[in-house]
């Protein structure tokens, strides 16, 4: 695979995982907005939380310096 194969490859990775976490986080508003219970609170903030952490990963994977041997 290419260079420019495997960047096109993580910008569209990353932004999977921000359109993700800005659909959680709306779905986060209309729960609270609602008043759902804990349960669903708490499933979608792990789901958040996860997802945010794959961004972050993804992010880092995408900026960090290339190192040749």
């Amino acid at each position: 695979m290419s260079p420019a194969e495997i960047a096109a490859r993580q910008q569209a990775a990353v932004e999977e995982l921000q359109t993700r976490v800005a659909a959680l986080a709306a779905q986060r508003q209309r729960l609270r907005a609602m008043d759902a219970g804990w349960l669903r609170l708490e499933k979608n903030r792990l789901e958040l939380i996860h997802t945010n952490g794959a961004l972050s990963l993804a992010l880092i994977e995408r900026h960090r310096p290339a190192y040749s041997s």
